[in-house]
């Protein structure tokens, strides 16, 4: 019974004819660990944006039970007398001032995303060039 052929002979002959890129491997640790470093700083930024934009919403949300507050002792001691421009203006106001409140929320978390867009981008092209530069030795 004949010998059946090796069908990974011929591959096999192509690979050593082949000439790969030489691999540095202390580039490529290098690589991954300012990859990290980068995640890292975009996390921190994550974090850091969270924690002000939870702050502000603490500091809103304080302002707005002082401000009802006041308006209950002012509703108090006008002993039943209802003033319509007054609650208009006053009800006009507390949206204004919400809208620009989640204004400033939206632009902080914004603000945040940005910068570890940035971050990540910057990174991202880095690692392209070092890239290149690995492979392009060869």
């Amino acid at each position: 019974m004949p010998t059946p052929a090796n069908p990974f002979a011929d591959f096999s002959n192509a690979l050593k004819d082949m000439k790969l890129p030489a691999f540095d491997m202390d580039a490529f640790v290098q690589m991954q660990k300012k990859n990290v470093e980068a995640m890292t700083a975009a996390n921190q930024i994550a974090l850091d944006g969270m924690r002000a934009l939870f702050e502000r919403q603490v500091q809103i949300a304080q302002n707005s039970v002082e401000e009802a507050q006041a308006a209950i002792r002012v509703a108090a001691e006008s002993k039943g007398q209802v003033d319509v421009q007054s609650q208009i203006e006053a009800a006009r106001a507390a949206m204004e001032k919400a809208q620009l409140n989640i204004r400033e929320l939206s632009e902080m978390a914004t603000k945040s995303q940005t910068e570890i867009m940035d971050i990540l981008q910057k990174r991202m092209m880095e690692s392209v060039d070092e890239m290149k530069n690995q492979f392009g030795k060869s």
